[in-house]
C-alpha cells in the first residue's frame, strides 16, 4: 500500500501564488503605500492612511468568464496558469500598468478603474501579459 502524502501549502491552480511560480514584486510602492514583508517591525510606527488598496480582477476568458483571481500585490511574472492568458479584468482601483514580458518588460498598457470586458480589443492582441504592477492610487 502506498500512501500519497497531502501538501496543505499548494494554492488552487488559478490563484496568484507563488506556489504556482508567481513572482510577487516585494518593492512595490504607490502613494504612501508599500509591501511590507513582516507586519510589524519593533521600533517602527505604525502609519494610518486613508488610501484606497489598489485592486484588480484578471478572468482567463473574455467577458468576466473562467478561472479569476483577485489581488491587490504587483507581479514580477505571473506564474504557470496566468502567463499569457488574461483576457479580460475589473480594475476595481488604482492604474495599473499590464506588460508583455516579465519583470515589467516589453510593450506596455495603463488601464484605471473600469470594466474590460474584452481586455486588449483596443490596446493589442489578447493574452500577452507577463506581469502587471500598481502604478498610482485612485
Amino acid at each position: 500500500m502506498t500512501l500519497k502524502k497531502k501538501s496543505h501549502s499548494k494554492a488552487s491552480l488559478y490563484e496568484l501564488s507563488p506556489d504556482n511560480g508567481c513572482v510577487v514584486d516585494t518593492k512595490w510602492k504607490v502613494g504612501p503605500l508599500s509591501y511590507h514583508a513582516c507586519a510589524t517591525e519593533i521600533g517602527q510606527e505604525h502609519t494610518v492612511h486613508d488610501a484606497p488598496m489598489p485592486e484588480v480582477v484578471v478572468y482567463d476568458h473574455v467577458g468576466f468568464k473562467g478561472a479569476f483571481a483577485r489581488t491587490n500585490l504587483s507581479f514580477h511574472f505571473l506564474g504557470d496558469f496566468w502567463n499569457d492568458r488574461i483576457s479580460s479584468l475589473i480594475i476595481v482601483s488604482g492604474v495599473w500598468r499590464f506588460y508583455r514580458d516579465e519583470y515589467y518588460k516589453g510593450d506596455s498598457w495603463d488601464l484605471g478603474p473600469g470594466f474590460y470586458e474584452c481586455f486588449f480589443k483596443d490596446k493589442g492582441p489578447d493574452d500577452v501579459v507577463s506581469s502587471f504592477q500598481a502604478i498610482k492610487l485612485s
